[in-house]
């Protein structure tokens, strides 16, 4: 999990030969540039450079960087450590017959840290919370599944920077399909945070390149770290389990004298009954039994994946679930359905957990689809006098189940298309939701009568209300929905109305192509 970085300082040829004439003249002389020299880290990711400088992002509150300087050759280096505490202790340990480096550090922010070096050789920089935060039990706050609405974590940010924090764990789900473009908006939303934050990637976070991104941008998967006396341990199942080789890591990893807390997307059990769990029921039966064996000495497991807020006790280990970082919610607010993050302290009595709500900005309810012919905006009143179809429906998840079961009133995409300009066979259509996802369809998908998938997948539509309800009080907003002949769009339907790499072929789950909180249809001519 090292990183290298090569650091050389070289004058511009121009420059060079300047001061090659003053040294010649005797009216200035030069000394040497620094020399080259390597920075590898553990405990932190590298990062692309900027203006010349090291940076890294810390994924641990600890943090120790190995400096190796070209034989002989000594030089300064300035290296910015990103997701750290400013205030965190820094010690040279130089290696054999070396001088110790000189090393000055200021904060660059309220969580990033600047390291200014001069030395030579080898030598170590350990970076370790200080006395101060060490010698006391953590205070931190944990939210999952923003799912790119990121507007709603702005919120939650503001919040937090007011709740005094340590650190703040993501449980997954912090984008919407993977993408790079998504992840920056997620950290750029994230700069605002005055603390450092811990991520576990969740199921939407690893779709496409995603955990390519993830790996690249915010650090390895499965990791821990100790402090004040606790042990912190991540946990990746994004792919819905947990591998029987991260069942022995976790168990090896919880076998110390520490007490441990684990945090991972999804959670062993759905406290609502559904499926939103592991996929095998055998893993997630042994994984409840491992963390509440007393040896383990596990005080809480906390995971997302469930867009709600829930805390229970299990066999007297804490189980919290935090969904509600911006994400459309699965249950009323009586029942935890609510926009929140969770904050948790630990004292003489054990852990305290205590959900903090954050009310989500309005969103407007108009649509924009963009044609040959330029935008068109549509409001509420305008799309439901357009809403001509009306069918009980439902679709498949990609576990084989069927949801959304219920009365959907909704337009023919193709009429709200046509008055923007239209679609050629050639054309794709994108749909995008509220929070970046997006869906690409095809001509066909459109206009099924083209190529006779009327019965297998019937007219596309976008759905304005759901069993009498509209938009905004129906959560899933302006949604796509396919209305075939016996109102039931299966995985087979999907695999068979779906064009080369679009739809099945990218996520197998006639679920998925019925997107939700629609806000852009756009027509992309190839």
């Amino acid at each position: 999990m090292s990183e290298l970085y090569e650091y050389k300082c070289t004058l511009p040829w121009i420059l060079v030969l300047v001061l090659t004439v003053f040294v010649s003249i005797g009216l200035l002389s030069c000394s040497p540039a620094p020399a080259a020299v390597e920075v590898t880290a553990a405990g932190a990711l590298s990062l692309p450079s900027l203006d010349g400088e090291v940076r890294l992002r810390a994924y641990c509150p600890e943090v120790e960087l190995l400096l190796i300087w070209e034989k002989a050759g000594e030089g300064a280096v300035e290296i910015v450590v990103e997701n750290i505490d400013p205030s965190a202790c820094v010690e040279v340990i130089p290696g054999a017959e070396h001088l110790p480096a000189a090393c000055t550090a200021a904060a660059a922010s309220p969580a990033s840290l600047t390291l200014s070096v001069e030395g030579s050789g080898q030598q170590r920089i350990r970076l370790t919370p200080s006395a101060a935060k060490a010698a006391r039990a953590p205070f931190f706050a944990v939210l999952g599944d923003s799912q790119g609405h990121n507007e709603v974590l702005a919120r939650i940010v503001e919040a937090v920077n007011r709740s005094g924090i340590d650190f703040l764990i993501c449980l997954g789900d912090l984008v919407a399909s993977g993408s790079e473009a998504e992840y920056r908006a997620f950290q750029k939303t994230m700069a605002a945070l005055n603390c450092p934050y811990y991520t576990v990637p969740g199921n939407h976070d690893i779709r496409g390149e995603g955990a390519e991104c993830y790996r690249s941008l915010l650090g390895p998967v499965d990791y821990h770290f100790d402090l004040g006396g606790y042990r912190f341990v991540f946990a990746d199942n994004a792919a819905l389990d947990l591998a029987e080789e991260q069942l022995d890591w976790l168990a090896e990893t919880l076998d110390g004298a520490l007490p441990g807390f684990i945090f991972l997307h999804v959670p062993p059990e759905d406290p609502r009954g559904n499926d939103h769990t592991f996929l095998d029921p055998e893993g997630a039966a042994q994984f409840l039994e491992m963390v509440a064996a007393p040896s383990r000495k596990v005080q809480g497991v906390f995971s997302g994946h469930i867009h709600m807020f829930d805390h229970r006790l299990v066999s007297g280990v804490h189980h919290l679930i935090s969904g509600g970082g911006g994400a459309a919610l699965y249950v009323p607010a009586d029942q935890g359905g609510f926009h929140h993050f969770a904050l948790c302290r630990i004292g003489a009595a054990g852990l305290e957990v205590e959900a903090v709500k954050v009310e989500a900005p309005s969103r407007s309810e108009e649509l924009v689809v963009n044609g040959p012919d330029g935008d068109l905006i549509f409001t509420l009143k305008e799309l439901d006098a357009l809403a001509v179809l009306e069918k009980e429906l439902s679709f498949q998840n990609r576990l084989g189940n069927y949801g959304g079961k219920g009365l959907y009133r909704g337009v023919p995409v193709k009429e709200l298309l046509e008055q923007a300009g239209g679609m050629k066979p050639t054309d794709t259509l994108m749909v995008y939701a509220l929070d970046g996802y997006a869906q690409a369809y095809a001509y066909e998908n459109v206009y099924p009568e083209s190529c006779g998938w009327e019965e297998r997948q019937g007219a596309m539509a976008l759905a304005v209300s759901f069993d009498g309800t509209p938009t905004p009080e129906w959560r899933d907003g302006y949604r796509i929905a396919f209305f075939p002949e016996d109102g039931v769009y299966d995985n087979e339907d999907c695999a068979f109305t779906s064009v080369e790499g679009q739809g099945w072929h990218l996520y197998e789950s006639a679920g998925g192509r019925w997107v939700k909180t629609v806000v852009r249809l756009e027509v992309v001519a190839e």
